[in-house]
């Protein structure tokens, strides 16, 4: 929850009628503090709180902004509730009306507010009894928020076909017609090389992603056979997008490498070569400790030329299981870059590493002793608050 004091000393200043050199002024300090506090890049130091709180005549609790505080717990609260309901398999219909009616009405402004569009909430909304709030909630939501991409995508699956057709027309664009594109075309005709690149980086980088899903590469009922080509032309891939990489430290693509070595180690097992399904899944638990390493926020290397300039960070990350409320939180590894105001990002999660492992295809490896620390080793990595 972001801290408000900045905002509300520049809304309290103005009301007020008081410029940024005034209010300097009063309380003894330069006017670049207090922008500073106000763009939110630095806070005031705690013994000039009272002070500010006198001159703009408001308490130091309306000053540090403990309504807004209150209401925002509120809207977790709410939010957390909708939640819990949705993953019931015997959901309240009745009960998520309410509460999504809730939220439309009292938390839209909440920084958790795209939470509902974030955390697979699909098959509850999906419900007829349920459809004309989620509906009303969207269209509430894309107000203040046009054009996000969850929003819309959400809507774009839960949506009845009575309505579908209309929704398509107000909030999607052609392909080559989206903002995207159209900026892209835009700064490349004119030659704008400054705000060229982070869009042909970010144009670039989607690029690549299609290539490495399966999902853009194979049809639904695909063979095991076509499964594992596809697998076999990612990795192909991947080693032609990493040529950059001068060596096995984490980056950008470590979901990626990490999921891929794991498919290898399938087929490989399939095949009966358990040798060599071993060697890549230990070379996928390696990788995995390294970036599991990670406590406070470092750059990732793209390890690759053509993506040089795009600054992807990884953090620490505590996360909720199928975003259950009452779930223990597990310690993982956040991997995201914003590009153009848009966040792109991904979550490396060992418990998943683990399921992964767990599959019927590593049968054969079962019992092996190496493939039994590899396991082990894995699991040593999953860390929940409750362990702490």
């Amino acid at each position: 929850m972001k801290l408000a004091i900045g905002e509300n000393i520049r809304n309290f200043r103005k009301k007020n009628d008081l410029t940024q050199e005034a209010l300097a002024d009063r309380l003894g300090v330069t006017y670049q503090s207090i922008s500073r506090w106000e763009n939110g890049t630095t806070y005031p130091d705690l013994e000039l709180i009272p002070a500010i709180a006198e001159v703009l005549a408001v308490t130091v609790d309306e000053l540090l902004g403990m309504p807004q505080i209150e209401k925002e717990k509120r809207a977790i609260a709410a939010f957390d509730e909708l939640r819990r309901e949705c993953i019931k398999t015997d959901y309240d219909a009745d009960k998520i009306v309410d509460l999504l009616r809730d939220v439309r009405r009292n938390y839209l402004d909440s920084d958790s507010a795209w939470r509902p569009w974030c955390e697979g909430n699909d098959l509850a909304f999906r419900d007829p009894k349920i459809l004309p709030e989620v509906r009303l909630l969207a269209e509430a939501y894309l107000e203040r928020n046009p054009m996000f991409t969850h929003t819309i995508k959400t809507m774009a699956n839960v949506e009845d076909e009575e309505h579908l057709e209309d929704f398509l027309k107000k909030y999607s664009t052609a392909f080559d017609c989206s903002e995207r594109a159209l900026m892209y075309e835009r700064y490349l005709r004119r030659y704008d090389s400054e705000r060229f690149e982070p869009e042909r980086r970010y144009q670039l980088y989607h690029a690549f992603y299609k290539l490495l899903c399966p999902r853009y590469l194979l049809k639904l009922d695909e063979s095991d056979c076509n499964n594992e080509d596809a697998n076999d032309f990612m990795e192909s891939i991947l080693c032609i997008i990493r040529s950059a990489a001068t060596d096995d430290r984490p980056d950008i693509w470590v979901v990626d490498r990490i999921e891929l070595a794991l498919k290898a180690a399938m087929k490989f097992t399939s095949c009966g070569k358990l040798d060599e399904a071993l060697a890549r899944i230990a070379s996928a638990v390696k990788l995995l400790e390294e970036t599991m390493k990670i406590t406070e926020k470092v750059t990732l290397p793209t390890s690759c030329r053509f993506l040089d300039g795009m600054e992807w960070t990884a953090a620490e990350h505590w996360h909720r299981e199928n975003n259950d409320p009452d779930a223990l939180e597990e310690r993982m590894i956040f991997i995201t870059t914003k590009m153009n105001g848009i966040m792109t990002g991904s979550c490396l999660n060992p418990s998943e590493q683990l399921s992964a492992l767990q599959r019927k295809e590593f049968d054969p490896l079962r019992d092996h002793p190496e493939f039994v620390k590899l396991c082990e080793r894995v699991k040593a990595l999953i860390v929940t608050k409750q362990d702490l």
